[in-house]
């Protein structure tokens, strides 16, 4: 084109040197260049660059980016002068409301300072006037009243007899209301000739109450909750509604038929009687004529709470009425009857009837606290005062008296816990009368207390007439469940009976009659006995093995009645820091005498034991040892005394096995053992042995090391592999003798004391034995110092011969 400028920008450059293309979000620095030069490499020449196109169109493209910088800066400059313009009228705009605001609020202020003095006034003035206008009603209710009373006065009641038979319920109502005041005011008002209107008044009280309790009796008969609603309303001006609530309770027909069916006892039917008194059966169920009529109960009150809340103006108070009614007429007349009852058959079943009684009338009174009684705030303000002394008494209260009422005969004091007490006396006693009996009869007449004791159990009857058996007088752990189970139902029994503060000395009186049952004339009769049983064997006979038996069970039985201490006695009587520590005490006491007597009977069985063995080992002859016929020796197996230790020893550790365990039978096993050991040392130096005497003795010590090696005890163990050893020396030839002493356990043993068993050989002096050991021709004086000194030096190797282990503790 003529006259173009060939410098000039093309259109696309310009196009992108426009404020909108800076404006975008997207915008980069290098996608601007590119954008610029993409025209110019277009025309460009791929074989040779050119940069002059370049730095033309880029110089044109500063140029015009500077006119826009400065335009846009320009621009800049006008929008915050107009920005500060509108800020500063913003600001001024902000005064003068916050002016006008303040104003405004004060002016409020100051209306509503007005508006309180003008309601205050108004308030005043409205006080005056409800005072005036209340005058204003009392001076013409009292005018009216004159009225009526001058009218009474001159015989003249047609005016209230219009009032109350022409103008409906309303003037009913207004006509009672007269009426009540009339006669207050007859009953105050002192005036000549008085006393006519005021007997006229009370004449004509009595008529229109009987009129309304008629008309009320007949609404009742027929289910019109209207007129029962109307009359009760105006009975509650006339008297306060007293000879109604009166006339619907005690015509109410529950009231009737059940007072009747009382009466008739026809509710003790229940087929659970014959279960009650018998304390292995658990408690049955509660007595089913007591449920029925609990059950009607509930039914009947709910029935009635929605009458009496659509009929009468006060409907707690009527609910107070009739609740009352139920617990004092039927409730308690069923209960007495049913206590006594039961108290006539047994304690037992007296005191399981009270319980379940007492269970579920308390599930009633909880069912009952539930009602839904609501007072009614339309009554006139002749009732307020009446209302207001009643207020406190809800239907919950009156509740939970009437079940303090119900019980407190049976509860209060120490009445229930000395039932309970009597009722576990009568059952122990009875329970354990053939043990007892067994137990006199098998002690000597008259012989202490055991004797006393029992008499005082099982009074009234004669013990001779009483036949038992072996088994009636020993000891059960199933009667012992039986006694603590009779007893844990009495602890059942006592914490839903007795106060929460009574409890822990409940408990305790309880467990004492246990101690005294489960005690004395249980576990301490059979242990007395047992010991009297010891002390009376004989050991020419062989004992029986009948005490650890009786140990053994008592061992379990108090094992149980601790378990029970601590699991039913003991958290009753926490409250109680005195109670408990005195409880502790005397369970202790118990049972360190019970576990005394056992560590008794235990030691007096060990001592009949060993005395037993000590008869049989008598029984040793002196030919024993110095047989004449070899070949019958070498065919025996052992002596006679031998073979009877062994099988009575065998008796001896199977039934302390069975009856003891732990370390109570290892005790018991080791005093033996260690005993029976030292009766063999000295047995053993009384008898001349030969040789072919020796092998008999040999197979002796061995049969007596292969039955203590039952008991399974190390420490006897080696006792009689030592008394093996020293059996060694009555068999081997004197030449080798000395070796044999300087082996096992006779190498740890000074020679002389050994000699008054190797004095026992035969060959002693002949075979050159003393010679070879050098000893003193003083026998007696050897003996005796072998007696002293060798059970020194076997005490030191542990080898005691005459090991006492002392009391055997018995836990």
């Amino acid at each position: 084109m003529p006259g173009a400028n060939p410098y000039d920008l093309e259109p696309e450059i310009r196009a992108l040197l426009k404020i909108e293309t800076f404006q975008q979000g997207n915008f980069t620095t290098r996608e601007f260049v590119e954008n610029v030069s993409k025209s110019i490499l277009k025309r460009a020449n791929p074989k040779e660059f050119d940069p002059k196109p370049f730095i033309r169109t880029f110089e044109r493209s500063i140029d015009e980016l500077l006119k826009l910088r400065e335009s846009v800066k320009k621009e800049s400059k006008d929008l915050e002068a107009s920005v500060q313009l509108i800020e500063t009228g913003h600001r001024k705009k902000l005064v003068e409301l916050k002016t006008t605001f303040e104003d405004v609020v004060n002016s409020f202020e100051t209306l509503e300072t007005r508006i309180n003095e003008v309601g205050n006034t108004a308030i005043r003035i409205g006080e005056q006037l409800e005072t005036i206008d209340k005058q204003r009603s009392r001076a013409s209710e009292s005018k009216e009243l004159i009225e009526y009373f001058m009218a009474f006065n001159r015989g003249d009641i047609s005016q209230l007899e219009y009032l109350r038979t022409q103008n409906g319920k309303e003037g009913q109502f207004k006509a009672a209301t007269i009426s009540r005041r009339l006669n207050a005011i007859a009953k105050e008002v002192d005036i000549p000739g008085g006393e006519v209107a005021r007997s006229r008044i009370e004449k004509y009280c009595e008529v229109l109450e009987k009129e309304l309790l008629e008309e009320f009796d007949k609404a009742y008969r027929q289910r019109d909750k209207t007129t029962m609603q109307h009359c009760a309303k105006t009975l509650q001006e006339f008297n306060g509604c007293e000879s109604c609530i009166k006339l619907y309770v005690n015509q109410h027909e529950f009231f009737i038929t059940k007072v009747n069916l009382s009466q008739a006892n026809e509710f003790l039917t229940s087929p659970s009687w014959t279960d009650l008194p018998n304390p292995q059966v658990p408690p049955p169920a509660v007595d089913r004529g007591l449920v029925e009529l609990y059950k009607e109960i509930r039914t009947t009150v709910k029935q009635e709470a929605e009458i009496i809340n659509a009929v009468f103006p006060n409907p707690i108070n009527v609910m107070q009425v009739f609740l009352q009614r139920i617990f004092a007429q039927l409730v308690q007349t069923y209960i007495e009857s049913l206590l006594t009852h039961a108290e006539n058959d047994s304690t037992l079943a007296y005191l399981r009837s009270l319980t379940s009684v007492y269970t579920v009338t308390k599930d009633l009174v909880d069912d009952l606290k539930s009602l839904d009684m609501r007072q009614k705030r339309n009554v006139t303000s002749s009732q307020t005062a009446e209302e207001g002394s009643r207020k406190s008494n809800t239907i919950a209260e009156l509740l939970d008296q009437c079940i303090e009422d119900l019980f407190i005969p049976y509860t209060e004091g120490d009445r229930y816990i000395e039932k309970e007490k009597k009722s576990l006396s009568e059952l122990y006693s009875s329970l354990l009368l053939q043990f007892n009996a067994y137990h006199i009869q098998q002690s000597k007449a008259n012989s202490g207390g055991l004797f006393q004791r029992a008499v005082n159990q099982i009074s009234g009857r004669d013990i001779a007439d009483i036949v038992t058996t072996e088994e009636d007088g020993s000891l059960s752990v199933s009667t012992a469940m039986l006694i603590l189970k009779i007893h844990s139902e009495a602890i059942r029994r006592s914490v839903k009976l007795s106060p929460p503060s009574e409890l822990p000395k409940f408990a305790s009186a309880l467990f004492h009659v246990l101690l005294d049952s489960i005690g004395k004339q249980y576990v301490d009769t059979a242990l007395d006995t047992c010991l009297d049983h010891i002390t009376a064997m004989d050991s020419k006979s062989e004992p029986d093995f009948k005490p650890f038996k009786v140990i053994k069970l008592a061992k379990d039985i108090i094992h149980l009645a601790q378990n029970h201490f601590q699991m039913a006695v003991l958290p009753l009587a926490s409250p109680s820091l005195t109670i408990h520590r005195d409880l502790t005490s005397d369970k202790n006491r118990f049972m360190m005498g019970v576990e005394n007597k056992m560590n008794s009977a235990v030691q007096k069985m060990i001592d009949v034991i060993i005395a037993r063995l000590s008869y049989l080992l008598s029984k040793q002859k002196k030919v024993d040892f110095k047989p004449k016929d070899e070949d019958d020796i070498i065919a025996s197996l052992a002596t006679t005394p031998c073979n009877n230790c062994v099988e009575y020893l065998k008796k001896v550790q199977s039934s302390v096995c069975q009856c003891l365990d732990g370390k109570n039978l290892e005790h018991v096993l080791i005093e033996m053992g260690v005993t029976f050991h030292s009766i063999l040392l000295d047995h053993f130096k009384k008898y001349q042995v030969s040789a072919a005497g020796g092998l008999v003795l040999t197979k002796d010590i061995a049969k007596y090391q292969e039955t203590v090696a039952l008991f399974k005890i190390p420490q006897l163990d080696d006792r009689f592999e030592m008394l093996r050893q020293l059996g060694n020396l009555f068999i081997v030839k004197p030449e080798i003798l000395k070796s044999v002493l300087n082996e096992g356990y006779l190498a740890k043993i000074d020679v002389k004391y050994l000699l008054p068993y190797l004095q026992a050989r035969t060959d002693f002096r002949s075979a050159g034995i003393d010679v070879l050991l050098g000893a003193t021709t003083e026998i007696g004086s050897g003996e005796r110092n072998f007696n002293e000194k060798a059970r020194a030096r076997l005490a030191a190797m542990g080898l005691n011969i005459n090991i006492g282990l002392g009391d055997m503790p018995f836990a």
